[in-house]
């Protein structure tokens, strides 16, 4: 059975370069040599969501335009099932016809 490596959050990693302490991660499970290696190991790329760098307003913007999309979405998906409940559609109980081919 195959080992498998853990992996820690960047946030964390990059907490205990800045601080130089270790006890930090290592308080909250993370072993004592993997701490003292981020201490002297190289700055690894994060890739991260742009939501995280976004300023509190722009969020906020964003959750409003979000909701009202919703609001709209939701409307039409009530209309959509008045529309098919109208038309006599059912699904319950009835098989497909067979194919003529």
């Amino acid at each position: 059975m195959e080992k498998r490596q853990h992996v820690y959050d960047h946030r964390l990693r990059e907490l205990v370069r800045t601080t130089g302490d270790t006890g930090v991660a290592t308080r909250l499970g993370v072993p004592r040599s993997t701490a003292q290696g981020w201490l002297r190991g190289d700055d690894r790329d994060v890739v991260s969501c742009d939501v995280l760098n976004m300023e509190t307003v722009a969020l906020q913007a964003e959750v409003v335009k979000l909701r009202r999309r919703i609001s709209v979405l939701v409307t039409i998906v009530r209309l959509l099932v008045v529309l098919v409940r109208l038309s006599g559609a059912r699904l319950e109980g009835r098989r497909l016809p067979e194919s003529t081919r």
